[in-house]
């Protein structure tokens, strides 16, 4: 037995919610290469040799190979892998993860499928970076010289210890009303449904200036990108009402690495609900709206509140109708050292089956990519691309351009 699973874990596992991330690793590195470093990185986190078994993480039985595909660059793109990867089926009592690999001469694109309830936006960093540690050091001809170092764990003491030193009861949260959402082209009939990927991505420049006007005014990226949001998705609201609730993705555990540079404040653990009371108000406003909102909550212990009764409140009548949720990291650094090879970019998408898009954003070396999925089946892409237009477009305004 490896440990017993969380709550929230089992949650996530028990509605099959997977992560898809993504580097690039320039250089030459062949499969039976690659293999070893794969067989490196299990052996320093056992975790990714578990299935779930009874609501605990068990050591696999089998030597199957996690590495599903190795694909000549010609043969597919990484457009039609994550499309492929997004509506996969990851059967947790068989797996916790899987790679996938798009390999040119000097290059690979390495992907892997991973259950969400064992990698967030940081687990994923460290999985991607410590791997790309072992695919160098095999091509140098060198053994790896890293210890065990155990996987993140559940967070439920810590957040117990810090509800008690708080010491009081959160305040209920409670919406009542019509908030703005983005329209469903139909009633959905129940059926499978599809994941659809929208990719933005912005400069080094526009996010430079992004990050300078966000701290002029007293806020955050994270808060800045949620408000540029919530005005894109009250663009196509058909007229509803002028408010809307915007959910935040809060991580309260102590990061797995200092290398991780979170100017984007958080990383997803658990979701936090900002009602927005007025889209009229300028983006600036809102977003240092948001922004008090959540270190409200972590300063009243709403927060805290919010992960104790994340298994319960999760896909239930009483979740609110949240527009678009933004787990994030702004500025991703792979700090493994490598010398024959380099890594030139990161991303991560989720996928999931509520009605409303997830949006995961990731800064490597300057560039900003937020990644959009969303069910087909409850919104268009017409829609979707709208909402990323008008996102791009008030950023840029923010930005001075």
């Amino acid at each position: 037995m490896y440990r017993e699973a969380s709550p929230t874990e089992l949650i996530y596992i028990a509605t099959r919610m997977i992560v898809v991330s993504r580097s690039t690793i320039s250089g030459t590195i062949g499969r039976a290469q690659f293999e070893a470093a794969v067989a490196h990185l299990e052996a320093r986190y056992g975790i990714l040799r578990s299935v779930v078994e009874g609501g605990h993480f068990v050591e696999r039985s089998d030597d199957r190979s996690v590495i599903e595909a190795w694909l000549p660059a010609g043969s597919c793109s990484a457009e039609t892998l994550y499309a492929r990867l997004l509506n996969a089926d990851l059967d947790t009592s068989k797996t916790l993860y899987a790679i996938h690999v798009i390999a040119a001469d000097d290059a690979l694109d390495v992907f892997m499928l991973t259950s969400h309830a064992i990698t967030d936006a940081t687990s994923l960093i460290e999985l991607h970076s410590c791997l790309a540690h072992m695919c160098d050091c095999v091509v140098r001809g060198a053994a790896p010289a890293l210890g065990v170092q155990p996987f993140p764990t559940p967070v439920d003491d810590a957040v117990s210890r810090s509800l008690a030193a708080l010491g009081t009861d959160a305040p209920a949260s409670s919406y009542s009303g019509v908030f703005a959402e983005i329209p469903m082209p139909a009633p959905h009939d129940g059926g499978p449904v599809t994941h659809r990927l929208e990719r933005v991505v912005i400069g080094a420049d526009a996010v430079h200036r992004i990050k300078a006007a966000s701290h002029a005014s007293g806020s955050s990226v994270h808060a800045l990108l949620l408000a540029a949001f919530a005005l894109a998705i009250g663009d196509v609201a058909e007229g509803r009402p002028r408010r809307i609730l915007m959910r935040s993705s809060v991580d309260m555990r102590r990061r797995l690495e200092p290398h991780v540079s979170p100017e984007l404040v958080f990383t997803a653990i658990t979701g936090h609900i900002t009602p927005v009371p007025d889209l009229g108000r300028p983006m600036i406003e809102i977003a240092r709206f948001i922004f008090d909102d959540i270190h409200q909550g972590l300063a009243n212990g709403s927060i805290f509140h919010d992960y104790v009764n994340y298994p319960r409140a999760f896909g239930s009548p009483q979740q609110a109708p949240v527009a678009i949720n933004v787990s994030d990291i702004q500025t991703v650094q792979f700090h493994w050292p490598v010398e024959r090879l380099a890594v030139t970019g990161f991303e991560y998408a989720l996928g999931w089956i509520k009605r409303f898009p997830n949006v995961s954003v990731s800064v490597y070396d300057g560039t900003l990519i937020a990644n959009i999925v969303y069910v087909e089946e409850f919104a268009t892409p017409a829609t979707i691309r709208a909402i990323s237009d008008g996102f791009v477009r008030r950023l840029d305004s923010a930005g001075g351009q």
